[in-house]
């Protein structure tokens, strides 16, 4: 409750226009649910906002209620490449394949000499990060496939090297990670280095994302829990990471056409689904029971949970991932900014529900946004 209390602090901050976000979280009051369309061209609209507030070719970190919009952030910037250029491909307006191909161009510009790219948003002197530099992988291959463009293949390649110069032995990442503690939801970055092994053959990347997916799985207990998976030790982890580290474990297991990977995110997501089934809520945090004492959700991990949910759909034809993934999507349409008066945030969704709850509180963060959008494309998709 701590943190509750203290985000509260930070009220008389907020613009009095602001006051009916409060006031519609603090009732549960939704907003009306249009056509993925719909929501999908807002939340889209958004993200082109996003990035022309920050004037470099980054995307803004996100608006806050508290302090206005945030400087680019290189990280996020990258993985919604995809998004916009699937987005492009369904709705053939340039304007977000341009905006791809200048992200692209300016993460290029960012990278260090070490290949790395460095974490926070571009305003901080920070360090290489890990997790960030599998991220932009993510984003910076999928230009590449796009556009052919040389210095993007070099890019991801030198990304690559300086991932497997600082893997520890163990097949973790400890160096230029968080708090220099290993994180499990790095899977997410061996997944990046499987796309690389993909576009590159180099059996190299290969071979240092199964070093950290063997670790990872050693993290499992033997409810699908995972250790490690948190910013900070002795915490629980937030759905973010966990839907990060199943996403990692799919993704691998339908590259590496490996049934065991794949059963370790099917597993993990059917103890979410049997939650959210029974309770009709996902809330922010689990501990090692996949037991709650949370007070609101973290709707970045609802929007990855609704897409892993629907391709586990794609994968074994379970429908109930496909109707409680379509449940998960109408319940995000419902907290989506829909109101031209809020300029900055129209068409934005926020990090937590309620708005003050302790992940990213006050804040519309872009990559909860991503995500949002392509749950719904996929749900389009499928449908």
């Amino acid at each position: 409750m701590k943190k509750f209390n203290l985000s509260f602090f930070n009220i008389h901050l907020l613009k009095p226009s602001n006051f009916k976000l409060l006031f519609n979280d603090l009732f549960r009051l939704n907003n009306p649910i249009h056509s993925n369309k719909f929501h999908i061209q807002k939340g889209m609209d958004w993200l082109i906002l996003a990035k022309k507030k920050t004037y470099n070719g980054g995307i803004s970190y996100g608006y806050s209620l508290l302090h206005g919009w945030l400087p680019s952030y290189p990280e996020t910037s990258g993985y919604i490449i995809p998004t916009l250029l699937d987005y492009y491909h369904e709705s053939k307006n340039i304007i977000y394949l341009n905006a791809s191909r200048e992200i692209a161009n300016w993460l290029c510009l960012m990278q260090l000499k070490n290949g790395g790219f460095k974490g926070g948003t571009i305003d901080k002197n920070n360090p290489p990060s890990i997790f960030n530099t599998g991220q932009i992988i993510l984003g910076l291959k999928r230009a590449y496939k796009e556009f052919e463009k040389q210095i993007y293949l070099e890019s991801i390649i030198k990304a690559g090297n300086f991932l497997i110069r600082n893997q520890e032995q163990n097949g973790n990442w400890i160096k230029y990670c968080y708090c220099n503690i290993p994180h499990t939801y790095n899977v997410r970055t061996a997944w990046a280095l499987l796309e690389l092994f993909l576009e590159t053959d180099e059996k190299k990347f290969q071979k240092a994302a199964m070093k950290n997916l063997n670790w990872a799985l050693k993290q499992k207990n033997k409810n699908f829990w995972f250790k490690n998976n948190i910013f900070f030790v002795n915490e629980n982890p937030l759905l973010h990471f966990i839907s990060y580290t199943i996403r990692g474990f799919l993704e691998a297991g339908i590259i590496m056409e490996d049934n065991s990977l794949k059963q370790v995110a099917l597993e993990a997501s059917l103890k979410l689904l049997n939650y959210y089934k029974k309770y009709g809520i996902l809330p922010a945090c689990f501990n090692s029971n996949w037991v709650s004492h949370d007070f609101y959700s973290c709707l970045t991990g609802v929007a990855q949970l609704s897409i892993i949910w629907l391709k586990l759909y794609e994968i074994y034809k379970n429908k109930k991932f496909l109707v409680n993934a379509i449940k998960l999507n109408n319940y995000l349409k419902s907290k989506q900014v829909i109101d031209n008066r809020y300029k900055d945030i129209d068409g934005a969704i926020k990090g937590s529900d309620p708005i003050w709850g302790t992940y990213m509180n006050f804040l519309f963060p872009n990559w909860a946004t991503k995500f949002f959008c392509d749950a719904l494309l996929l749900e389009n998709k499928i449908k």
